[in-house]
């Protein structure tokens, strides 16, 4: 209780209690008893802080909506800078496939490992490259698959749009081919994309836009808009297994707006 109510007003309640599951863990890995960590006077405890403290209002970004990618990637010189190129197919794909960059980027200072990170292989165009109709990719692993069983994304092209993933996937193997075990997307340097590049490349380009590119992260592209999707699809679009990812949906408040005039 103590060290409970010495991390008031240090970091969020929800924050403690995560604390607490690792203590319990811990314990629980070293056949100890743990209900301390469960006990009803901590949680109690807890919410105490929380009404005395208050819970910090999260700062949630905007989502990467269609016309936001499409004015984001009219500004990514792709012609003459082949790092663009694969933000670009890299942005293309997370917003269809409602990817976090943490699934097709690395951390800076981390290793590359093609177990855990998506590789050119990773990529399939059906039935070729030459005139795909459709393309796989597989990714190895993600936050929804702790076991690393692998994922499979199915992109469908989406003829003539500037925001087909298909077809920037073919692009990119043609303009900037690469080892096939290698990284799937580079930066400049021919090194693995990482996350901070990737996050910094997509702000310029906003930025650019004229949007402020600060509202917007890596996660922008999970948040994207649900316009015209019904729950069920946009579940299967996100691999979600549960209903988390209404959590990630941004829906305008148009409909919220005139809900009055239809049930009054």
């Amino acid at each position: 209780m103590s060290w409970v109510a010495s991390l008031g007003g240090k970091v969020q309640p929800k924050t403690i209690k995560q604390y607490l599951r690792h203590v319990k863990s811990m314990h629980t890995n070293l056949d100890l008893p743990f209900q301390p960590c469960t006990s009803p006077i901590i949680q109690h405890l807890i919410r105490g802080i929380k009404r005395y403290h208050g819970e910090r209002e999260a700062k949630r970004k905007m989502p990467i909506t269609l016309p936001v990618l499409c004015d984001l990637l009219c500004h990514l010189n792709t012609a003459t800078d082949l790092s663009n190129l694969n933000v670009y197919a890299a942005a293309c794909v997370a917003f269809l496939g409602f990817l976090q960059c943490g699934e097709f980027t690395i951390k800076t200072g981390k290793t590359f490992t093609a177990s855990t990170h998506p590789t050119r292989r990773s990529i399939k165009f059906y039935p070729s490259i030459d005139n795909p109709t459709h393309a796989r990719l597989n990714l190895p692993a993600s936050k929804t698959d702790p076991f690393c069983k692998g994922i499979s994304i199915y992109l469908a092209v989406a003829t003539g749009a500037s925001t087909c993933p298909v077809a920037a996937f073919k692009k990119l193997f043609e303009d900037n081919p690469s080892d096939l075990n290698g990284p799937l997307f580079h930066s400049p340097d021919r090194s693995p994309l990482t996350r901070n590049s990737f996050i910094d490349t997509i702000r310029l380009a906003l930025q650019a836009a004229g949007y402020k590119s600060k509202e917007f992260s890596g996660h922008s592209f999970r948040r994207r808009a649900a316009a015209g999707c019904q729950d069920h699809e946009i579940q299967l679009l996100g691999w979600w297994l549960s209903d988390a990812y209404k959590v990630h949906i941004w829906q305008s408040h148009t409909p919220i707006l005139h809900a009055p005039a239809h049930i009054a």
